[in-house]
């Protein structure tokens, strides 16, 4: 790729002049637009939060596989409460996120 980190504006503008602007020769790869940041992001934190669901699911499938072999399993106890506390600690850090991104959202931004 030609262009280099720098020539990207945090807000994923492109800076005039540079490889990719409107401004510059005609592109190589046949796109006209600049790197949408805020639109990578977004993706990115849309496959991590269903990784952490996909997460979630097989931790409740996995105790409802463990409960159902019964209590004659040799690591039943064991099993029952590792998993019940990593479903408590997904859940809880789950809550805690939603509560802080609203507090985030709902204050004042900081005067510079």
């Amino acid at each position: 790729m030609d262009s280099r980190p720098e020539e990207y504006e945090l807000n994923g503008d492109v800076r005039p002049g540079s490889p990719g602007s409107p401004d510059a020769s005609a592109p190589r790869w046949g796109r006209n637009r600049p790197i949408n940041m805020n639109h990578y992001a977004n993706k990115k934190s849309a496959a991590e939060s269903m990784l952490d669901i996909a997460l979630l699911l097989a931790n409740a499938s996995q105790l409802k596989a463990v409960i159902e072999q019964g209590p004659g399993f040799a690591f039943f106890i064991p099993l029952v409460v590792l998993i019940s506390i990593s479903l408590m600690l997904q859940i809880g850090v789950g809550v805690l996120l939603i509560f802080l991104e609203y507090e985030f959202l709902t204050s004042d931004p900081p005067s510079l």
